[in-house]
């Protein structure tokens, strides 16, 4: 059972990845398995993890700046700020930054 939580800005788990970071919001576990939610920021262009699936939760994509391209089973989608994606649990997904936001410091 999955308990309300609140994550005031810049709180969440920080992962570093290398050329850039992920905030990690909210995770499978304490979503009762519902989703997970990632911030990324600073991505580079033409980054994108391989094709992939969540067996255990759904995930939800928010583009803040920048823009993606979704690939979602057989189709894509560009994404550009403003724009919601959802990924039901087990269904194979993966995206590409077409361009990247301003910096950050």
């Amino acid at each position: 059972m999955s308990q309300a939580f609140i994550v005031p800005p810049g709180e969440g788990r920080r992962l570093d990845l290398g050329n850039f970071q992920v905030e990690v919001l909210a995770t499978s576990a304490q979503t009762a398995g519902e989703f997970s939610l990632l911030q990324t920021q600073s991505e580079p262009p033409e980054f994108g993890p391989p094709l992939h699936l969540h067996r255990d939760a759904s995930e939800a994509f928010f583009v803040l700046e920048g823009e993606y391209l979704m690939f979602i089973e057989d189709k894509q989608t560009l994404c550009p700020p403003g724009t919601f994606v959802y990924v039901p649990r087990s269904t194979p997904h993966t995206f590409r930054v077409v361009s990247a936001g301003p910096a950050r410091s």
